[in-house]
């Protein structure tokens, strides 16, 4: 027989989206079980916890959505993707605690949305990620994230199967972005071999980025 978790107020607190002191409450009111550990310290059973959530905590999940530029997020596609991460959980039977979206640069380091999930599985407060493909978390690095996660406790789950061939021009935007300053660092940013440089690299990518396929939501066959 598997031992039966146990967990401190704190945690059963931010399980569960309420404050310590409603868990109090909850206990006097005959609503919560909770035990005691050798030095009085309350503890609550991870099962207790499932039984006021309704369901396993696996099956609670927050959804992560992104967009490149403010043209994709003002042409609806950041929404549709929220909404068919949204489908998918409902026909997963998840239930969709939190949604993540923003608009910015897959590379960008400095994601507030991204930032607050990573802040939320610190806290233990979350266990599954929903996220239509992996470029979505991250441009690079992804598997350190998905490693960093787990080290939580909290898994990724990818919603699309088959990675499309689109995303160039977002692709083309970051990979640009790097060139840019890496060529700043190297060239200095005011020189004219920086700028020369950063042109021409421009003009390079506009044109192998026009004879590609276009981004998945800006396919025509795709809301």
């Amino acid at each position: 027989m598997d031992k039966e978790e146990f967990m401190s107020i704190g945690k059963a607190a931010r399980l569960l989206g309420v404050t310590t002191q409603t868990i109090r409450r909850w206990q006097k009111a005959g609503k919560i079980d909770e035990v005691r550990s050798p030095t009085n310290r309350r503890l609550y059973s991870l099962r207790e916890i499932q039984r006021i959530v309704g369901q396993p905590l696996s099956n609670r999940v927050v959804l992560y959505a992104r967009v490149s530029s403010a043209k994709q997020k003002a042409d609806g596609n950041l929404d549709r993707q929220v909404q068919r991460l949204q489908n998918y959980a409902q026909q997963q039977g998840y239930a969709v605690t939190r949604v993540f979206q923003e608009q910015a640069s897959g590379i960008n380091e400095k994601r507030k949305q991204l930032a607050q999930l990573l802040t939320l599985a610190e806290q233990r407060q979350i266990h599954r990620v929903l996220i239509e493909y992996p470029d979505r978390l991250a441009r690079f690095g992804y598997r350190y994230l998905v490693r960093y996660l787990a080290s939580y406790d909290v898994t990724i789950e990818v919603t699309q199967k088959t990675e499309p061939k689109s995303s160039q021009e977002e692709l083309v935007r970051d990979l640009l972005t790097i060139v840019t300053v890496f060529s700043a660092r190297l060239y200095g940013a005011r020189s004219h071999e920086f700028r020369h440089q950063t042109q021409k690299l421009m003009e390079t990518m506009k044109e192998g980025g026009n004879s590609g396929p276009c981004h998945q939501d800006d396919h025509p066959g795709h809301p």
